[in-house]
Formats: C-alpha cells, sequence, structure tokens
C-alpha cells in the first residue's frame, strides 16, 4: 500500500463515496458494489466493492499523500486473524461503508479521534444530492432539473460542520483541519461542463430514467465514454469526477477548501 508516504497512516471515515469493500463482508446490507461493472476501470477490471467503475475519492486522496490507493477496509484486516496486527494499524484503516450515515452523536467522533493522537482532519462535505440521477427523476420537468428541497440540506450541513470545526479547534491544542465545500464543487461542473462532465443528468450504470431508477448491477446499462460522465451510478461520482474533485482539495483554493487546503494540512507542523 505505501509507495512514498508524505503521513504516518490514513484512516478513512465514509459512506459509500469511500468504502473500498467493507460492505463485500457485511450479509444483510443491500448496498453492495461487487458487480462486473463496478471496477471495469480499476486495474485488472475487477469489482473490488467500490462504488465506482475504478479508484473512488478516498484512493484518489491516499494517492497524492504518496500511498498507492485507499488503506484496506477494516474487515479484510481481520479475516483469517485473532485481532489486528498493530503494524497493519498504523499504515491505516478504511472504515467507510455504504449506507452509513449521520448521527446527532458524529459530531463528537474528532473530538473522539483527538483523544486517540489525531491531530490533522480532511472533512468533505456533502454535494448537492438534489441533483443525483435518483433525485433527478422525481422532477416534474422534462429538463430532469435539481430538486432544491433536498440541496438545502446539502448548504445546510456545510455550514454547520463548518461551525463545529471551528468551535473545536479553538478548543483543541494543535487540533488542524481542511473542510472541502462539496456543494460549490459540483455546482461549477453542473453549471460549466469540462470534458468530464459532459453528461451531468445522467448516471453511466443504472436503469430507467437518466439511468437512475435502479443501482449499478449485473443487468444495468453501461455508458461506453465513462469518462465524460459526472456520476457513476444513481449516486456516485466517476472515477474521472472523483479524481478532479480530489485534486482540487489537494491543492485548490479557499472557495473550494477552507481554511488550508488538504495539501497545506499535510505539510503543516
Amino acid at each position: 500500500m505505501v509507495a512514498n508516504a508524505v503521513v504516518p497512516a490514513v484512516f478513512v471515515f465514509g459512506d459509500s463515496t469511500a468504502d473500498v469493500g467493507t460492505n463485500n463482508y457485511i450479509k444483510d446490507t443491500k448496498a453492495k458494489a461487487n458487480f462486473p461493472q463496478n471496477g471495469i476501470d480499476f486495474p485488472g477490471s475487477v469489482p473490488t466493492g467500490r462504488f465506482s467503475n475504478g479508484f473512488n475519492s478516498a484512493d484518489f486522496l491516499a494517492q497524492q499523500m504518496g500511498f498507492n490507493s485507499s488503506p484496506p477496509p477494516f474487515f479484510t484486516l481481520m479475516k483469517g486473524k485473532l485481532g489486528l496486527h498493530k503494524h497493519d494499524v498504523l499504515r491505516g484503516v478504511n472504515f467507510a461503508s455504504g449506507g452509513s450515515g449521520l448521527l446527532d452523536a458524529t459530531g463528537k467522533g474528532p473530538f473522539v479521534l483527538y483523544l486517540l493522537g489525531a491531530r490533522k482532519f480532511g472533512i468533505i462535505s456533502i454535494p448537492p444530492i438534489g441533483c443525483c440521477p435518483s433525485h433527478r427523476i422525481f422532477n416534474d420537468t422534462s429538463a430532469g432539473g435539481c430538486l432544491e428541497g433536498l440541496n438545502e440540506y446539502s448548504r445546510l450541513f456545510f455550514l454547520s460542520i463548518g461551525t463545529l470545526l471551528q468551535q473545536l479547534s479553538s478548543e483543541l491544542k494543535d487540533m488542524k483541519y481542511s473542510l472541502g465545500n462539496t456543494y460549490d464543487m459540483v455546482s461549477f461542473l453542473l453549471n460549466n461542463p469540462l470534458p468530464i462532465s459532459k453528461e451531468v443528468r445522467s448516471a453511466c450504470c443504472g436503469s430507467g430514467k437518466f439511468n437512475g431508477e435502479d443501482k449499478c448491477n449485473p443487468t444495468a446499462q453501461l455508458c461506453p465514454n465513462r469518462d465524460e460522465y459526472l456520476f457513476w451510478d444513481l449516486h456516485h461520482p466517476t472515477q474521472a469526477a472523483a479524481q478532479l474533485a480530489v485534486l482540487t482539495l489537494y491543492e485548490g483554493g479557499p472557495e473550494f477548501v477552507a481554511p488550508i487546503n488538504f495539501k497545506e494540512l499535510v505539510e503543516a507542523n
């Protein structure tokens, strides 16, 4: 996993946008990505449990920090062992799981991690979820516009998490953080189509209207020009979109990531 890492370890917490195979080990979840289409652009063209046609945001962030890819999922380290080996954990672990959500107590997570020794936190906010193909299908207009009511929740979350992080950083010595404004990042792509986002309404892999009526599964329709799509499936970005997002998080300006970008966070003393 390690190439020329500039940080000692990376620990990933999140949902399906950062899941690198956790849900492969959870029998009772319907949130699965171990189908042939998922991973079609991953090395070896194999499904890994990523909700993507290739690498996802956790992979690209880890690569920016000198690793080959995201740290492995927690259950991979547990498989066949009575417990985790210390040297495995210290290289990093990915705890992200498709279908996971936020609780009122989630905000305590950074504080708990701080007590365990974490000092640098890279936080990615929620994109305009009302613009996902899965929600566009419920817009009554023929153009399939975004559901702005849902987008308002995304905007409010960004403001809330920003306030929380400012408070924590003022209270906790040596804590540093970067907060990525994914809402504005995706909104920019929606309003300024780039080569990787020629198609911003429909998913590359799915079925029905905008390919947003069912998840990417063995019977789903698959687009041939995957690098021109913003959305891979009804909820998740393509590999190309995830890579662009990470490049913005890592080296972008304060309009997209603040108070410092992820590169400055990594290099901070």
